[in-house]
């Protein structure tokens, strides 16, 4: 009775985010992103180095659709005008088609059973390939990396050529709502998810050159290049080191996961639960 009523109490204080605050388009039910055993969810600081291969994504319900998408972007690509940043797209993955069973994980996270996203088999080419976060040593450090699922099913040939156009276009300045309202799809995101990958710094000034083929070490490589986030010339650049945020691990028949942690109020709270019961 006691853990029941800790669990409750700690369920209450905990805040909900499975997209980023003031992303759009959000979404508070829970994308499994999973990274060879490393739940990289809701908020959780994760190194470079976990990250630098296409993760595994799934839901916590099964999905009745036919076909989904999966978009990846970082907000907080470092601008000249700091503390503004823009956008750049991480991965685009059309023709995803959900599993009917789900799969154990064995996770940083406890164990989850997913219904995990898989490719159809008919065109597997990603829209725009995966490539990992790798924060360049400029201001903001710490880049967060979000993640949403769309269901394509019934999209239009125009729409699935809105988007091939925009992943095509330019990495860089990506407008994931903007580009679902052209692809006919607003409203149509089902899941979502974020993680932070952190350069350990120090930051260093430089100029970004966003339409570039070639910047300096504090800079990016821009949109007509190949896209990626060039590191610190000095140090590792590997980003801050693996930690897990505690995420409940869910319960069968269960579609929650928690994220972030209790507030100082909420920790009071139960403080005094205990004492009273």
């Amino acid at each position: 009775m006691v853990s029941r009523c800790l669990a409750i109490l700690l369920a209450a204080t905990t805040a909900v985010a499975r997209t980023p605050d003031g992303f759009a388009p959000a979404s508070d039910t829970d994308l499994i992103v999973e990274y060879n055993g490393f739940a990289a969810l809701n908020g959780v600081v994760v190194s470079k180095s976990v990250t630098s291969s296409e993760p595994r994504i799934g839901t916590l319900a099964r999905l009745n659709g036919t076909s989904y998408a999966v978009m990846m972007i970082d907000l907080d690509i470092p601008t000249n005008n700091p503390s503004q940043t823009n956008t750049l797209l991480h991965w685009m993955q059309t023709s995803l088609v959900p599993s009917s069973t789900a799969t154990q994980l064995n996770t940083t996270a406890g164990t989850i059973r997913a219904f995990l996203l898989e490719k159809d088999g008919s065109d597997t080419t990603a829209l725009q390939p995966y490539f990992g976060p790798n924060p360049p040593a400029r201001v903001p450090l710490s880049h967060r990396y979000t993640q949403v699922l769309v269901d394509t099913s019934g999209m239009t040939e125009d729409g699935g050529e809105a988007l091939r156009a925009a992943a095509a276009a330019s990495r860089s300045g990506f407008e994931a709502a903007a580009v679902l309202a052209q692809a006919g799809l607003e409203g149509k995101v089902v899941a979502g998810n974020f993680y932070n990958v952190t350069n350990p710094g120090p930051a260093r000034a430089g100029t970004v050159v966003m339409n570039a083929t070639v910047t300096d070490a504090a800079g990016l490589v821009g949109a007509t290049g190949t896209g990626g986030q060039v590191g610190p010339t000095s140090g590792t650049g590997a980003g801050a080191s693996q930690t897990a945020v505690p995420v409940p691990v869910p319960v069968a028949g269960t579609a929650c996961l928690r994220p972030r942690g209790v507030l100082v109020g909420g920790l009071v709270m139960v403080g005094m639960a205990v004492l009273a019961l």
